[in-house]
């Protein structure tokens, strides 16, 4: 799934106040596309207060998203590099400097996506290499390559 990844799905050098204005402007691309509704976006943030920084999976990463049911049309994702990167409130794993955005339609669909993604994320210096991308055409070919060699393994 990462192949079908475009400039479009990814953003570059945000600047956010904090976490939660991370976690809106990472869900904008998706909300203004109709692939989310507004309240997925609250989902999102409200899931933080309730359970705390459960999002931020490592390697200063956040995988952002909410139940299907909340507001979710359409399967997607979305990158977003934070600069400078964003604390969580994760004492081991912050500041958050890579935010990928998921709305899943089921429990199911977005499965290999996360496979992939967990093969190019458990190396600390992709995500580093990946956070420090000056432009979303350089994230994209990064993250294709990425893929690439990780595929490479399985031959």
């Amino acid at each position: 799934m990462l192949e079908l990844i475009k400039e479009e799905n990814v953003e570059v050098g945000v600047h956010a106040a904090d976490w939660e204005d991370a976690i809106r402007r990472s869900a904008q691309h998706l909300l203004e596309t109709g692939k989310i509704e507004e309240r997925y976006i609250r989902a999102m943030i409200d899931a933080v207060h309730r359970v705390g920084p459960y999002i931020v999976l490592g390697n200063h990463v956040a995988l952002a998203h909410a139940r299907p049911e909340c507001g979710v049309n359409e399967l997607s994702v979305h990158f977003t590099t934070l600069e400078p990167p964003i604390p969580f409130g994760s004492e081991k794993f912050d500041p958050v400097s890579l935010i990928i955005t998921l709305a899943a339609v089921d429990a199911d669909s977005h499965l290999e996506l996360i496979s992939e993604l967990a093969d190019i994320l458990m190396e600390e210096t992709h995500v580093e290499r990946l956070s420090s991308c000056t432009t979303e055409r350089e994230f994209v070919e990064l993250l294709r390559r990425m893929k690439e060699e990780s595929n490479a393994y399985y031959i």
